[in-house]
């Protein structure tokens, strides 16, 4: 009898403990799925005070989502927005660069970065970075894209203003290169008349003045002092030619570089500055003459370096054809310098130089280590 109560008993327990515990199951799910949209709300209210623009596409590349920065920036509804409205916002000259990337991108399935102009809510146009990837479902079928775009006017301007700058800077580096060789052409021409005046015009009035003196030296009623006054015209004479010489070398049109390179360092050495030692290869007979003069005046330079900043006592000078060009090398004994050190003074000698072998498409170099001494290399096309 004891039993055949307690049977049902059990029976009724074991039911109210079902019901209970799922009663307890369904508070639980209820709580999940409320917890679910919560947090889903909370991930949306998240996305759309995001400070970027965030949207989503789907996979026929129609858009589906745009946060309500998108809204705020466009001054649009969402309303015509979405699908392909968000074209209409897109400046009409990024319109199809900007389908030519986006489009393709999402048929392949691939990540795309690319900047355009978006009309802006008070009707000016602003550049936005857009960046986008693919997105997948929980099976991992393709579902869409997913994607940012971001206003960066202010860096674009920032590149303008930059490459606006660039640009003039180079510009007017051109100008002051331009300048530079019109400076050297007209320095040169003005040395040529110079010389040529002092040798055909000054020189002769001088030679001319030393022989009268010398005619009236013989007479037997001369002057005292003729004589010393006759020496002294010679001597006149003969500085005012070594001035148009240094001016301008008649040699180098005369007879070419080589023989006035020669005539150069042989005048260098007989002033007992420096011994001079020069070596010269095949000339091209066709050398132009801007080219003779600028590797004369290199040497020049050079030479001249050598002696008054180098306090050298040996130069060798190397005259040789070199890659469709001719090439000389001026290598002295004296102090040196450190070619990268910033000097005090600019050394108008060296820029003269470089700007000479520049203007004929050449190639300019300087060796030099403090107290090894220096060798200066120039490079001209023959």
């Amino acid at each position: 009898m004891r039993h055949a109560v307690a049977a049902p008993l059990i029976i009724v327990a074991i039911q109210t403990s079902t019901l209970i515990a799922l009663w307890i199951r369904g508070k639980r799910r209820a709580s999940a799925e409320q917890a679910h949209r919560e947090a889903h709300e909370r991930f949306r209210r998240m996305i759309d005070r995001a400070p970027v623009m965030l949207w989503t596409a789907r996979a026929d590349t129609t858009l589906d989502y745009l946060n309500y920065n998108c809204v705020e920036f466009t001054g649009l509804p969402i309303e015509k927005l979405l699908g392909e409205g968000w074209l209409d916002a897109v400046h009409p000259e990024d319109r199809d660069h900007c389908l030519g990337i986006y489009v393709p991108a999402i048929e392949a399935r691939t990540p795309f970065l690319f900047e355009y102009r978006v009309r802006r809510a008070d009707g000016a146009y602003r550049w936005l970075l857009a960046t986008g990837v693919p997105k997948y479902g929980a099976d991992g079928s393709f579902t869409g894209f997913v994607g940012c775009d971001v206003d960066i006017t202010e860096r674009r301007l920032a590149e303008d203003q930059t490459r606006e700058s660039r640009t003039a800077v180079e510009a007017s580096h051109r100008e002051i290169q331009q300048l530079a060789g019109r400076l050297l052409t007209a320095h040169e021409d003005e040395r040529r008349r110079l010389a040529r005046e002092l040798h055909d015009d000054l020189t002769q009035r001088l030679a001319r003045l030393a022989i009268d003196a010398g005619r009236m030296e013989s007479a037997a009623d001369a002057p005292e002092g003729l004589r010393a006054l006759r020496e002294d015209l010679v001597r006149l004479s003969e500085d005012v030619h070594a001035l148009s010489y240094r001016l301008h070398p008649s040699v180098l049109d005369d007879l070419g570089l080589v023989e006035a390179l020669k005539a150069e360092c042989d005048r260098v050495a007989h002033s007992g500055e420096l011994r001079v030692d020069v070596e010269a290869g095949v000339v091209p007979a066709a050398l132009a003459a801007e080219a003779s003069l600028c590797l004369y005046r290199v040497v020049q330079e050079a030479l001249n370096n050598a002696a008054r900043h180098g306090q050298a006592s040996a130069v060798s000078v190397l005259l040789s054809p070199r890659d469709e060009g001719l090439q000389v090398e001026v290598t002295d004994n004296g102090r040196g310098f450190d070619p990268g050190r910033s000097r005090d003074h600019a050394s108008l000698g060296l820029a003269s130089m470089r700007e000479r072998v520049r203007l004929l498409q050449g190639k300019f170099d300087i060796q030099s280590t403090p107290g090894r001494g220096t060798t200066v290399v120039a490079w001209v096309p023959a």
